[in-house]
């Protein structure tokens, strides 16, 4: 985590730096616009020819430069804005993820048509030919069509957004966020899993309704079900008490299973999604402290073996 947090540090002070020398070549390059377009980089100020190339470039590197941080500068400024107005629930905020992805390729495609067009390619035709060759394109990248085209049904439907709780082919975890082509979750673990969009035909949102985690405890058979189920129904409210995640129960649900040992007994409670996993072991820890508090002890496996005497050894 701590190597993860120094890389994107340092890609971001990286950021910053580059963002600053665009932005100084860029106020440069509209102050003296006469200079370096008709001046002295025009001239052959230099007696060597390869010098002198290199230099006549420069008001094409510069347009470069002022195009590309153009487009930095609308992206920033589109993303205070998102901010500003996706923002609150979690559908907003997965709406303004999808539609910010959108608009940075879009902003994307226009800043290297504008940097082309400095370097003086016919982008006329080029977007005359980009027709024909985004046909062309369409045709063998049908999947990544098919990947947008559910985002999109995914964000409008509103079935899946941001920061639910989902399970995605056997594999648990929020979902981080909803692109143009990929969703991702992000599990306990930190574990990030990126699917198609295309590919998310079934799911289970477990974020919407209150979670019933369930726990089976084990008591002797000799014990009296009737009068365990008493003792739970009595105490429901202190043991709730001693479950603080709980939003409401433990509720006695009755008998399980009889397993080879004991009468296998069924608890359950309602709490939050989030909190599922954590809840199961709290009421595990809780109930086998409460049944030993009252002389329930929790048996463990026993073998009977019956001998040639008749006698009976555990």
């Amino acid at each position: 985590m701590e190597k993860q947090q120094k890389t994107h540090k340092g890609r971001t002070t990286a950021g910053i730096v580059f963002l600053f020398l665009f932005a100084v070549v860029s106020v440069l390059g509209f102050v003296f616009y006469d200079e370096i377009h008709s001046g002295w980089f025009q001239s052959d100020p230099t007696p060597v020819t390869f010098l002198n190339n290199l230099l006549s470039l420069a008001p094409r590197i510069v347009g470069s430069m002022q195009a590309l941080f153009v487009a930095l500068l609308v992206l920033y400024l589109i993303g205070l804005i998102y901010k500003k107005i996706f923002r609150g629930s979690a559908r907003r905020v997965t709406v303004g993820k999808l539609v910010g992805s959108i608009t940075k390729v879009v902003i994307w495609v226009i800043a290297v048509i504008a940097v082309l067009a400095v370097w003086g390619v016919n982008v006329g035709a080029l977007v005359a030919g980009a027709g024909v060759l985004t046909l062309v394109v369409g045709l063998g990248m049908q999947s990544l069509i098919a990947d947008v085209v559910a985002g999109i049904f995914l964000v409008c439907d509103g079935t899946l957004e941001v920061g639910d709780i989902v399970m995605i082919d056997g594999w648990r975890g929020n979902v981080l966020e909803i692109g143009i082509r990929t969703t991702k979750l992000i599990n306990a673990s930190n574990d990030i899993r990126v699917c198609n969009n295309s590919t998310i035909t079934t799911y289970i949102n477990q974020s919407r309704q209150t979670s019933y985690p369930l726990v089976t405890v084990g008591v002797p058979y000799e014990e009296d079900i009737k009068k365990i189920e008493q003792l739970f129904a009595d105490n429901r409210d202190k043991l709730k008490e001693r479950l603080p995640l709980v939003l409401d129960g433990p509720d006695f649900k009755g008998v399980d299973s009889l397993g080879d040992s004991s009468v296998n007994l069924l608890f359950g409670a309602s709490c939050k999604e989030c909190d599922f996993f954590q809840v199961q072991r709290d009421m595990r820890g809780v109930i086998k402290q409460f049944l030993e508090e009252n002389g329930i002890s929790i048996p463990f496996p026993q073998v009977v073996v019956h001998g040639a005497d008749g006698e009976k050894h555990n």
